[in-house]
């Protein structure tokens, strides 16, 4: 298993993301990109472009909503011992854009957590 939040471990969420035929399928009618960002750590964005996603090192120009944490926070959302609601409303989590676009494209991101199991540590 790659080490949370380093490249590897982008670019493992990336590989996992772009070959997953659910996720694309269920994202076929979506146009959306999410950035997180980690407090001194890495930022990275999610892409989501018709049935493409992507997962990508680096900030995103125009981010529909955008993510920002501490790096424990980030590494227990990564290893889902955290649920992100729990995050945002501790004030461990916060969001930036739209946060109705969550709610209408909710069950793409319930599903995120299994494709990127595969990310996790064991």
């Amino acid at each position: 298993m790659a080490e949370p939040l380093s490249d590897s471990w982008i670019a493992a969420l990336d590989d996992a993301a772009a070959g997953h035929t659910g996720l694309q399928e269920a994202t076929a009618t979506m146009a959306l990109v999410l950035e997180y960002s980690t407090s001194g750590g890495p930022t990275w964005h999610v892409v989501f472009d018709h049935g493409s996603v992507r997962v990508v090192a680096g900030p995103a120009d125009h981010p529909d909503l955008r993510f920002a944490t501490d790096p424990a926070t980030a590494r227990a959302l990564a290893a889902g011992t955290l649920d992100p609601l729990r995050a945002v409303i501790d004030g461990d989590l916060t969001l930036g854009g739209d946060p109705r676009l969550l709610v209408e494209h909710r069950a793409v991101f319930d599903g995120l957590g299994d494709v990127f199991a595969v990310a996790r540590e064991p």
